[in-house]
């Protein structure tokens, strides 16, 4: 069975205007169960309510898995109340993983009269899913790159015999600007990779308003408010200097945003 990329937009969501691609759309059709990946740091922003929608409305299991989460204490971890079946996973202390792995195989149960049962992972580019597969797979279930959206159409990876994994790549809606009012969403998501963002700058101000002190904590320079600052300072300390002895502001927040997106620093 081939998936084509184009887009097209679901018959339940049509009074939105909101289209996802054949892919996502094949991918909740064949599945039982499904996963929405939501990063820790940024849980209600990192949703995708039509999508979780057209999950409903189709009959699937949803598992809301909020990945990430070693770099969020736990105590500041925001509400989760309205999420399905919230499951807290972290790739690094493999915190929730035996927790996911035995919810699957109770909810596989239910589905008895397959010959085999379908599990979907969905979610925005760059919230954990390929991480999370591979833990599921405990293996190095799917590929991964440096830039978002690496993977490429519909895997199918073992999860246990009878349970396969359905990935694919990261989900954007059709309804939201790649280059203008979502676009500070994206970027601190890591929809957009570093090097192709734009104003990388505000991006950072914006990350230094959510987290007070924290990138002046993990650069360990003098707390700032404010971004201007902040960036000059590091650029100094990197050597990040264009002619004129002027910093390059512009490379010092993009390389402030891959740690960021690295998940170097709570």
């Amino acid at each position: 069975m081939s998936f084509q990329t184009n887009k097209l937009e679901s018959n339940t969501h049509n009074k939105h205007k909101v289209s996802f691609s054949e892919q996502a759309l094949d991918v909740i059709r064949i599945s039982d169960i499904v996963l929405e990946t939501l990063d820790a740091r940024y849980i209600e922003k990192s949703r995708i309510p039509e999508m979780e929608s057209h999950v409903t409305e189709q009959g699937k299991i949803l598992i809301h898995v909020i990945t990430k989460t070693d770099l969020v204490p736990r105590d500041k971890l925001p509400n989760v109340e309205g999420l399905f079946h919230p499951i807290f996973i972290s790739a690094k202390t493999k915190q929730g993983v035996s927790s996911l792995r035995e919810r699957i195989y109770i909810l596989a149960k239910k589905f008895k009269g397959h010959v085999n049962v379908h599990v979907g992972v969905i979610g925005y580019p760059n919230t954990g899913k390929s991480a999370l597969i591979s833990l599921l797979a405990r293996r190095a279930a799917a590929p991964k790159s440096a830039h978002s959206g690496f993977t490429k159409g519909i895997n199918k990876i073992r999860f246990a015999k009878g349970i396969l994994i359905l990935d694919m790549p990261g989900i954007i809606p059709s309804n939201e600007n790649l280059f203008g009012s979502d676009v500070s969403k994206h970027a601190l998501l890591g929809v957009h990779t570093p090097e192709t963002v734009k104003n990388p700058n505000l991006i950072v101000a914006k990350i230094m308003k959510l987290n007070p002190g924290k990138l002046e904590g993990y650069y360990h320079v003098p707390v700032t408010e404010d971004c201007e600052i902040l960036l000059e300072e590091l650029g100094r300390l990197w050597k990040l200097i264009k002619q004129k002895g002027v910093v390059d502001s512009d490379r010092v927040a993009r390389r402030i945003l891959k740690d960021w997106h690295a998940g170097k620093m709570k």
